[in-house]
This record gives structure tokens, C-alpha cells and sequence, in this order.
């Protein structure tokens, strides 16, 4: 006879299942356990636990000490980026403001959109001053001739990189526009070497923009940009580009990417 839906039984890999359970375990013990504790919680011989922490450790997901084995820092940053994954852009509002209110300039975050052909805003921090960069939560704008565009050209896969530069017409929306495929190669290439990009009047007259990088655990890819007049955005490059650079590093860290060495 058939079994049905819910007398269907489903049987995970054992070494995965103890993995889990040790992690939890873990998770509630903060000055950490030791083997024999271990053993003896889950009900497994000591030899399979060790190889278990062995794996465990060379991964970084535990430490060990005096007191056993306790979860590391890289557990805590991934459970971190997993809750933060659920929340985003709300919890990078804060860093979002203060990078608004630091450069006197708007702040936005983007993410390429769905068609993989443009970006979409996907947050805002309204400059302050009376002319400043305009546009709205669910824009859409050309990834070949933005600053946020070229940032996150820049963290794609060569793949997906190429794949884009294919199908992609370079329209010229200003005469500043990048209209060849080589010239946003070269743009692509310098942002992915100094970990941002600059624009100044390719996408919309006399409006220059800066933006960076966000990554993080599980393939995140966003970016953090100031837009503004030109002038005012050549006259504080280099601080912009600091507190910029700046504030994607700490949403990077909200969403488990590398902490700076």
C-alpha cells in the first residue's frame, strides 16, 4: 500500500544530522563543552564526534579552548547574515542615513534586477539640501553608465559579466556616456580594482555619483551610492569616496562578508 504524505518518513545523511545537532547544542552553551559532553548529548561514539569537530574547526565554525569546543565568530557572523538576509535593505537604513548625512548628499542602495540587464533602488536617504540627486525607491537605470551599475558589473561572475556585454546596446544618454563595449570593460576592470566607481554626466547631465560594493554570505551583491551636482561632488571626492567605501564595508559586515584585516 501506498504511503501517504504524512507517514512518509524522510532520512537525512547522518554525519549531516549530528552536525546539526552539535551546533545546536553549541548554540546554547556559551563557554563551550567538552568531547565527552558532546558524546554523551547526542548519543554518538567519540571517535565520529571528533571527526565531526575536526571538520567543524577546519572550517571555522567552532573553537577550542580549555573549556571544549564552543561556536566561533564565524558561526555568530553567519546566523547574522542569515537573519540580516531577511531584513534587507531595513537593517543598512542606519549606515544608509549617517553616509547621507556625512556627505550632504543622497544615499542610495541598489541591486541588479531580476532581468539582470539594469538596477533597481531599493532604498533612500534624502539629502537635505534644496538641489540634490532625485529619484525613488524602485527606479530602474542602465548598469553601463552608473556608478552602481558599474560596481556591481564588477563583482559578477566573468560568466554573467560577459553575458550581459553580449546582449547589452551602450545607448548614449549623454555625450558622456560609455558607448563601446571596450570602454565599460576598462570602467568594470577599475572599479573592480580600487572597490568603487565614479561617474560625472554619463547618465544624467551635470550629476556625478560614487558608488561601492556591498557583498556578503550565500552570493549577496548590492551597492551603497551617493548622487549629487557635480560640483559638489568634485569638490569632496576623496572624503566621499572614504565615507562611501566606508559605509559598504559595515552593511558587507551585516551580511557576513569579510571583516577588513
Amino acid at each position: 500500500m501506498a504511503k501517504t504524505a504524512s507517514s512518509t518518513e524522510y532520512h537525512t545523511p547522518r554525519s549531516a544530522d549530528r552536525i546539526l545537532r552539535i551546533m545546536e547544542l553549541l548554540a546554547t552553551e556559551e563557554e563551550g563543552l567538552p568531547l565527552a559532553v558532546i558524546c554523551r548529548e547526542i548519543d554518538t561514539p567519540k571517535s565520529s564526534v571528533l571527526n565531526l569537530m575536526r571538520a567543524l574547526l577546519q572550517n571555522g565554525y567552532v573553537d577550542h579552548g580549555d573549556a571544549g569546543y564552543r561556536l566561533s565568530a564565524s558561526s555568530f557572523a553567519l546566523a547574522a547574515a542569515i537573519m540580516s538576509r531577511r531584513h534587507y535593505p531595513e537593517v543598512a537604513i542606519p549606515i544608509l542615513r549617517q553616509l547621507a548625512d556625512e556627505t550632504g548628499e543622497s544615499a542610495m542602495i541598489s541591486e541588479i534586477a531580476p532581468s539582470g540587464d539594469e538596477f533597481i533602488y531599493i532604498a533612500k536617504a534624502e539629502s537635505r539640501q534644496a538641489l540634490r540627486f532625485a529619484t525613488t525607491v524602485g527606479d530602474r537605470r542602465p548598469l553601463y553608465c552608473t556608478a552602481s551599475g558599474l560596481v556591481l558589473l564588477s563583482r559578477l561572475p566573468e560568466g554573467d559579466l560577459a553575458g550581459y556585454l553580449d546582449r547589452t546596446t551602450f545607448e548614449p544618454l549623454t555625450p558622456r556616456t560609455l558607448r563601446t563595449r571596450s570602454e565599460v570593460e576598462a570602467a568594470v576592470a577599475t572599479a573592480r580594482k580600487v572597490g568603487y566607481a565614479r561617474t560625472n554626466g554619463e547618465s544624467s547631465p551635470g550629476l556625478s555619483a560614487i558608488a561601492a560594493p556591498v557583498t556578503g554570505s550565500g552570493g549577496h551583491l548590492s551597492a551603497v551610492v551617493i548622487g549629487g551636482p557635480s560640483e559638489r561632488i568634485d569638490a569632496g571626492e576623496a572624503e566621499f569616496i572614504r565615507a562611501t567605501k566606508a559605509a559598504a564595508q559595515r552593511m558587507s559586515e551585516i551580511m557576513g562578508g569579510p571583516r577588513p584585516i
